[in-house]
């Protein structure tokens, strides 16, 4: 290890944690000669962080953001393939040292994260062999998770289904608030909006969360859990087979969420 290498590992040890699994669980000299390209700032949602076929700017690191990958068809129909907070890093192209990508890469709920320029992650990834596999054991859970949504689509029922995604959303906003639109809630499950309305108006009835104007709380994690399909403790569970953390908040020991 050189002299400059060993001091900026040992910068990175007295540093506070950033708030992003995937950049807390690095190797430290991985994260020390990444910190000095990272720069902290708010994801407002709505905003576009990338486009098929074009090459993305930066790579983000969301601490309680929550960035969405959408596939869209011809005909306008759009559908959510993969979602990323503070467990990982988006967009996933990157984790193969590309920086064009297939999909549209959104933020759905505002937030902090950790930005650098994708070009110069890329970079890192090539002359960084533990970086490169931690990037690759992170796209193998993304493909994973998609795999299983992609049959939980097909499946589950509406109602499972958008508990399961309240669940991932409240694990990644590290709360039990956040702004969830009746729209993106339709486009992300990919069903018309009108049966977003009525499942969220029966988990309203029973005690499971409120919903109001696009705000989201909730109220029965236990309950939601219970409600959910098991695709979210799957997907949890490899997860932390595969990166060594976990992301849940189970509302009950034993949980198979943990």
């Amino acid at each position: 290890m050189s002299r400059q290498t060993a001091d900026a590992v040992a910068n990175h040890a007295n540093a506070p944690g950033t708030g992003n699994l995937f950049l807390d669980t690095l190797a430290p000299a991985s994260l020390a000669r990444l910190r000095p390209l990272l720069t902290h700032g708010e994801l407002k949602a709505g905003r576009v962080l990338g486009e098929p076929a074009v090459a993305a700017k930066e790579v983000h690191f969301p601490v309680a953001s929550l960035i969405s990958t959408i596939s869209r068809m011809a005909n306008g129909a759009a559908v959510e393939v993969g979602l990323a907070g503070r467990e990982g890093l988006s967009p996933i192209s990157l984790a193969f040292g590309s920086t064009v990508g297939s999909h549209s890469v959104v933020v759905q709920i505002s937030d902090s994260a950790w930005s650098m320029g994708a070009a110069s992650f890329a970079e890192q990834m090539e002359g960084d062999a533990a970086l490169r596999k931690r990037a690759s054991l992170y796209a193998q859970y993304v493909y994973a998770a998609a795999a299983q949504f992609a049959a939980c689509n097909r499946l589950h029922s509406l109602e499972a289904r958008y508990a399961r995604w309240l669940l991932m959303a409240a694990d990644r906003v590290a709360g039990r608030e956040f702004t969830l639109t009746q729209e993106y809630s339709s486009q992300m499950l990919g069903v018309r909006r009108a049966g977003v309305t009525h499942a969220a108006g029966e988990m309203s009835n029973a005690g499971l969360i409120a919903s109001r104007r696009g705000h989201i709380t909730v109220l029965d994690r236990a309950g939601l859990e219970e409600t959910s399909c098991e695709c979210y403790g799957l997907v949890n569970a490899e997860l932390r087979r595969l990166m060594g953390y976990g992301i849940a908040h189970p509302a009950k020991a034993g949980s198979s969420a943990a």
